[in-house]
């Protein structure tokens, strides 16, 4: 079961590297902007997805002007902040919904990172929810077994790695301006 685990992991890992490499960079430009516009670049996580939200604020790298969403009221935020969701899949009621107010109540940056399930019933299109939409790739367990069900859903792994395409591509940007 762990070789078709690292198998499929890597696999999920080189489809976001590769396919959504417009999305990050694009995602790092808004976000480097907030940075050097001294603005706050501020982090919320759903369920398993808050591993994005310590990592950004308590990892080794931290975020340059990370701080978590919790801790904001949304009249505070201001147009130079970007806020970054992280949720299992796009369709997130919660995200969704969040998402929706930033967008509707906030002239601020918004980045949305989740699993687009083909199908998925939304009452929004995608594009209104936020300006960048990063795909985890991450739909369903990996590892099939004897009955048709599936184990190992690597859904918070592969948004932990969309946060450090992020932060690093990022960074890159960031260093030209340090230099």
């Amino acid at each position: 079961m762990l070789k078709i685990f690292s198998t499929q992991v890597a696999g999920l890992l080189k489809s976001i590297s590769d396919k959504e490499e417009q999305s990050i960079e694009e995602a790092s430009r808004l976000l480097a902007q907030s940075v050097l516009s001294e603005g706050t670049v501020y982090f919320k996580g759903f369920d398993e997805m808050k591993a994005v939200v310590s990592e950004a604020l308590f990892g080794e790298n931290k975020f340059r002007a990370g701080a978590n969403f919790s801790d904001v009221a949304m009249s505070d935020l201001l147009p130079v902040d970007s806020v970054v969701v992280a949720s299992r899949f796009l369709d997130d009621e919660e995200a969704v919904s969040l998402c929706s107010e930033l967008r509707k109540n906030v002239d601020c940056n918004v980045i949305l990172i989740s699993g687009r399930r083909k199908g998925a019933e939304m009452d929004v299109n995608v594009e209104e929810l936020a300006d960048i939409v990063i795909d985890t790739k991450a739909v369903r367990g990996l590892v099939p077994l004897d009955d048709g069900s599936r184990l190992g859903f690597p859904s918070g792994l592969t948004a932990l790695f969309a946060y450090y395409a992020l932060f690093l591509t990022t960074e890159e940007i960031l260093e030209e301006y340090d230099e």
